[in-house]
């Protein structure tokens, strides 16, 4: 049995960590539902260049589920590293983790 355990390993994708997400919490400006999404860090970015300097860039289009299902765009950028920089949104706002689990009563 450990062999089928070996070779299935060599086939199976590496798992990674919860570092290789970042989680997007908006709230909808025309119903206020919450949202959320994940950014994978390592499969969702492209690669851009600002003044030779490398950073990489995510746009998200949120869809409520519920309510009015308004589209909520979100533009994050990244510096090499993976960290966040700056981000945008329009259609909603960015709430943080803790106000998410408040109005979906996860708390």
């Amino acid at each position: 049995m450990s062999f089928l355990k070996k070779i299935s390993s060599m086939f199976a994708s590496p798992s990674r960590s919860e570092e290789s997400g970042y989680w997007i919490y908006a709230r909808c400006n025309r119903c206020g539902e919450a949202l959320r999404s994940r950014v994978d860090l390592y499969n969702e970015l492209s690669l851009d260049y600002e003044d030779d300097t490398p950073v990489y860039f995510c746009r998200k289009v949120l869809i409520g589920e519920t309510r009015c299902f308004q589209s909520i765009e979100v533009w994050l950028k990244f510096d090499q590293s993976r960290k966040l920089i700056s981000s945008e949104i329009s259609g909603g706002v960015l709430i943080s983790a803790e106000e998410y689990k408040q109005a979906r009563g996860l708390v």
